[in-house]
């Protein structure tokens, strides 16, 4: 079955974020950490969250990384959805770092924790074209052995998640009548990695990452941080914590905050927590 979407609503939802002007990038240098606030989300936007779904930022003092986390939410209804979504334009080929933290507050299911999603063109993609329209899952509890600690979803433990040597369920069935051809999984197998969806599929373009709660999975209360997409890390915090100067400069210490959450009353009083942190 061939898939050819040109500007589909989940693909329109990538292109509002920026994937129809964005040029094709190799992999990305490592190590940086962007920290994503909801004043400052870096180009992350709830995309196609839904009715009953809900994506905020939260203190949390045990969070991998400074004072909070991502949090989703969904309601008791199975309509409800969560989503939060980065544009890309990265070919899959590119791709060897993935990863994320998460952290299971309450469900109904032992399983519950939030997916980390590789939105993909598997044929390709032109800036108003994606061939091969697909999202790429992969499920913490599908992957035992890959979390740290523990391998399993623990409830309320911050996990570590290594994505990249995981499993991967596709939302959609495509085949270009060659190497490249996946099933839909609708939540389960058959299950990809990686490595091969490489190997079938070379023209692949990752067009958007991020993390998710589906429909039919209802009472969600899940967090996630340290989400890392190719060697750049998003660190989710509910507000700045300045770590230089320049982030207290041109009404930065408006937005920004003390560790424990209190304001700085001017410019020079966030400079002085930086080099002191007082």
């Amino acid at each position: 079955m061939k898939s050819r979407n040109k500007w589909i609503p989940a693909l329109a939802i990538i292109a509002t974020l920026g994937f129809a002007v964005l040029p094709l990038k190799s992999v990305f240098s490592a190590g940086p950490t962007i920290v994503v606030t909801p004043t400052n989300q870096q180009g992350w936007s709830t995309a196609d969250t839904r009715p009953g779904g809900a994506v905020s930022f939260v203190v949390d003092s045990s969070a991998p990384s400074g004072v909070g986390a991502l949090r989703l939410t969904t309601d008791a209804t199975t309509a409800a959805k969560a989503q939060y979504l980065h544009a890309a334009s990265t070919p899959l080929a590119d791709v060897t770092e993935l990863s994320y933290h998460t952290r299971q507050i309450s469900s109904p299911f032992a399983q519950a924790d939030p997916s980390y999603q590789l939105v993909v063109c598997l044929g390709g993609a032109t800036p108003s074209t994606c061939t091969g329209f697909t999202t790429m899952v992969f499920e913490p509890y599908e992957n035992p052995g890959m979390g740290t600690p523990g391998g399993v979803v623990i409830p309320n433990v911050w996990q570590q998640w290594d994505v990249d040597a995981g499993q991967f369920w596709s939302s959609r069935t495509y085949s270009d009548g060659g190497t490249c051809s996946v099933t839909a999984g609708f939540g389960g197998a058959p299950f990809y990695s990686l490595v091969a969806l490489k190997s079938m599929c070379p023209n692949a373009v990752v067009a958007g990452f991020g993390v998710n709660i589906g429909t039919f999975n209802p009472s969600y209360d899940v967090y996630t941080d340290l989400f890392n997409f190719n060697g750049t890390t998003y660190d989710f915090e509910p507000y700045l914590v300045p770590t230089n100067k320049d982030q207290c400069k041109d009404g930065g210490f408006l937005t920004a905050k003390r560790a424990d959450g209190s304001s700085f009353k001017n410019q020079g009083d966030c400079i002085q927590y930086v080099n002191t942190g007082k």
